[in-house]
């Protein structure tokens, strides 16, 4: 079981590199060094941690949260598997409060007991939604706070509940100022709030740009209508980056 689920991880953190987020994954192994602490907030099946793991090594910290019981169990598993000493996984969610809230989330045939579209956000499409947590949510300044944590990096993926997340980490993102890379989409968060992640991350002084493909390209250039087109999957666009320069 224990190589079997290492081969499974590895094939999937491969998947992400080769086919379903090239830009986002060579964005990560480009900017992420050695030593550096990073959080990946909405970790699902580690297959991004796996390349945030590669990039820091042994010298490097790496906070993992992930609401999801199932999921949460097997990450730990996956640490243990892999003997990553420096990273630590949280049964929490990221949000802009402290206590507790309800997670949705969709399961099917396919994802009978888990899902990547789990959210704090109730579904606004017609979703049908057939499982539910109550989950403890931590803002991210408070929870660095109390960690004296650092970060350098930050990688979202919180199915709609990114507005929250960052604002609930802003003296964080002000003061330390990591590269973000995290996931936005009209069909999870709506097109205002998908407006106000933007809006909020260039006030505090971030430059925005949009992957496509293996490409970045800046912010200004994107449109919603063209990019996040759901009858045009080849060039969906979802994931976006931010940096201080």
């Amino acid at each position: 079981m224990k190589l079997i689920e290492k081969f499974k991880l590895q094939i999937r953190a491969r998947k992400y590199r080769k086919k379903n987020d090239v830009g986002g994954v060579d964005y990560m192994l480009s900017v992420i060094k050695p030593g550096q602490t990073l959080l990946d907030i909405g970790s699902h099946k580690a297959g991004y941690l796996y390349w945030m793991r590669k990039c820091v090594g042994k010298e490097g910290e790496i906070y993992a949260f992930e609401p999801q019981t199932l999921l949460y169990k097997y990450i730990c598993r996956i640490i243990q598997y892999f003997e990553w000493k420096n990273v630590i996984v949280e049964h929490l969610a990221l949000s802009d409060k402290i206590g507790k809230t309800t997670l949705y989330i969709p399961v099917n045939e396919v994802n009978k007991q888990s899902s990547p579209e789990a959210s704090l956000l109730k579904p606004t499409e017609n979703k049908k939604i057939n499982k539910t947590e109550t989950v403890s949510i931590q803002t991210l300044d408070n929870y660095c706070s109390i960690h004296s944590i650092q970060p350098e990096f930050l990688k979202i993926d919180v199915e709609g509940n990114e507005l929250n997340v960052l604002k609930g980490g802003e003296e964080i993102l002000k003061r330390f100022k990591p590269k973000i890379l995290v996931e936005i989409e009209v069909r999870h968060a709506g097109i205002e709030n998908a407006k106000k992640t933007f809006r909020l991350l260039e006030s505090i002084g971030y430059t925005g740009h949009f992957i496509c493909g293996a490409n970045r390209y800046p912010l200004e250039k994107f449109d919603f209508d063209k990019h996040q087109n759901r009858n045009d999957l080849h060039n969906y666009c979802n994931n976006f980056t931010f940096e201080f320069f």
